[in-house]
């Protein structure tokens, strides 16, 4: 219990702090795709993810094999994430983005942890899927970003990271992804 308590603290606190330090408003809103913007967007957002990877390492106890497994798949979840989101147009709906992100997600827990099971695998993409997806509304029912300035982007990502974090945390706390990476 407190294994899976620890680790959602760990990836929701992650994710808040790399919103808040690590935001570009990316290319949403252009008529085009832009691949400069997804570039530089999944270097921010592989920081982020090793951040998240960092704490979540710190929080599981994990051996070094285990925990940079760990730093280079929450690097490439949040990259890939960032990728997707700072490069998007306006011509696709937002939600179609976050479901690419969500089988990334998915596709890389696969790949990096070795994940197995599919009921958990879908669980994973269909959490961090649905944790962007209500970030992102309940971040505009607020009226987020409150300001069009660096640290109303801050605070808009912030709460974004933080919503995603308690979303995506619990769901694999659930199905008990923290016990699964400590036994590997």
């Amino acid at each position: 219990m407190v294994t899976r308590l620890v680790w959602i603290v760990a990836v929701t606190l992650g994710l808040l702090a790399g919103g808040f330090v690590l935001h570009f408003p990316g290319s949403y809103g252009e008529p085009a795709w832009s691949a400069s913007a997804a570039v530089f967007g999944f270097i921010l957002g592989a920081v982020n993810g090793l951040f998240v990877g960092i704490l979540g390492w710190i929080a599981l106890r994990l051996s070094r094999r285990d925990g940079g497994r760990l730093l280079v798949t929450m690097g490439f979840i949040v990259g890939g994430t960032h990728a997707l989101n700072d490069g998007s147009s306006s011509q696709l709906p937002f939600a179609l983005y976050q479901l690419a992100a969500g089988l990334v997600a998915a596709g890389t827990a696969a790949w990096i942890l070795r994940e197995r099971r599919r009921s958990a695998l879908a669980i994973i993409g269909i959490a961090w899927t649905l944790g962007l997806i209500v970030g992102g509304w309940s971040g505009d029912i607020l009226g987020l970003p409150l300001t069009e300035t660096p640290m109303g982007w801050a605070q808009d990502h912030a709460w974004d990271g933080l919503v995603t974090g308690l979303v995506w945390g619990t769901a694999t706390a659930v199905i008990g992804l923290p016990d699964a990476l400590r036994r590997r």
